[in-house]
């Protein structure tokens, strides 16, 4: 067999005995409709040149080759543990800006220690940063708030004696409404005079949410992740993967390129994670990082122990949310998740540190025995 035939945009194409690159044949290069040298397999073409712009439309044929031309495919080297996605990354000026300290912080942390190690670095001098600045105030704030509970609740019970001595209520409602009302300004005075509220615990605890995204948008530039925390939570409720697999069923990490990408994740795991690219081949990591928030929220003692019940509610629904995280973070990197679980170890670590700094006053609540008001005295006059 001397030569094997096969055509492309119109004209026919050979390849020589000697192996070299296709050229058209020069015999047939001006008439497609004449048939080749007998001895060679060919493919017909249409002779009619009005449909080729239809052709062009279509993707073109595939080149037959010799059954012993070389198989590109088994050149092809074995699948990397990263495949980088055609998608250009995002890019804003705000949010570049904001991750910049956090980025160099991580970075230097890095010069000294591999991956594994600089994550939870991070982690617990971020956490340090902020407790030994605004955390240390809201703490003293809320011990001072917790001690004065026993004299709130004294308060409103002396006032609303008062009110319901008074009587003259239309109705039981607005005895209620009266009691609530002169209850609250009577206990937010007391809060006034000594510079405590519970809002300001709960802004405390709310501002510490954007630094914890921030460092994990971060740890997400540089693991080169598509989508962030949050994005990759969605997508599981969504139905959509966020891990690719190779034709041999091998996980690929799904990478976005970046400024900040480091590809020394893929090499400085530890353990069963030796790749922090990639999730967690064992599922384990997510599970430990919603056992340590269980674990927190649970043995949380910021506290103040009252009648009201949004705190049990609020208590809760973050332990059912914490019971969550395992199942539905399956599919994020394990550099993610271990930047999670080391931030929830270093909460609880500092708030050891913070209760024995600040600790507050506990066990004293309202007197359970009913309170007897003996009458006034009055001063009789002596007989002379």
């Amino acid at each position: 067999m001397g030569s094997e035939w096969f055509g492309e945009a119109g004209q026919l194409f050979r390849w020589d005995d000697d192996g070299a690159w296709p050229r058209p044949d020069p015999d047939t290069s001006g008439d497609l409709s004449s048939p080749p040298e007998s001895g060679t397999t060919a493919i017909s073409f249409t002779k009619h040149y009005a449909m080729l712009s239809s052709c062009l439309l279509r993707q073109p044929a595939r080149q037959l080759l010799r059954k012993n031309a070389l198989d590109f495919r088994s050149l092809t080297s074995r699948p990397t543990a990263r495949a980088f996605h055609a998608s250009t990354p995002r890019q804003d000026p705000l949010v570049d800006a904001i991750l910049y300290l956090p980025h160099q912080m991580i970075s230097v942390i890095h010069t000294t220690v591999p991956w594994y190690a600089a994550i939870p670095l991070s982690a617990f001098v971020a956490r340090g940063l902020l407790v030994t600045t605004a955390g240390t105030r809201a703490r003293a704030l809320m011990a001072r708030y917790i001690g004065l509970h026993p004299l709130r609740q004294a308060l409103a019970f002396q006032k609303r004696d008062e009110i319901l001595k008074r009587g003259n209520f239309r109705s039981t409602k607005q005895a209620l409404v009266t009691v609530k009302k002169e209850v609250k300004d009577v206990t937010s005075a007391l809060d006034q005079r000594w510079g405590v509220s519970l809002s300001g615990q709960i802004s405390w605890t709310l501002a510490q949410i954007p630094i914890f995204f921030a460092m994990a948008e971060t740890i997400r530039q540089k693991c080169g992740a598509q989508d962030g925390l949050l994005g990759m939570v969605v997508s599981v409720f969504r139905g959509e993967s966020t891990r690719m697999t190779t034709e041999t069923g091998e996980v690929v990490a799904r990478v976005t390129p970046s400024a900040w990408f480091e590809p020394s994740f893929a090499t400085e795991g530890m353990l069963w994670f030796p790749d922090l690219l990639l999730p967690d081949p064992t599922g384990a990591l997510p599970f430990i990082a919603s056992g340590i928030m269980f674990a927190n929220i649970y043995t949380s003692k910021n506290t103040v122990e009252s009648g009201a019940k949004w705190p049990n509610l609020l208590r809760n629904t973050l332990l059912c949310v914490s019971l969550l995280i395992g199942p539905l973070c399956q599919n994020l990197p394990a550099a993610l998740m271990l930047y999670w679980s080391s931030s929830t170890a270093s909460v609880m670590l500092w708030n050891v540190w913070l209760d024995r700094r600040y600790p507050a006053p506990r066990g004293y609540t309202a007197c359970k025995r009913p309170l007897l008001l003996f009458p006034t005295p009055t001063l009789k006059a002596r007989r002379v």
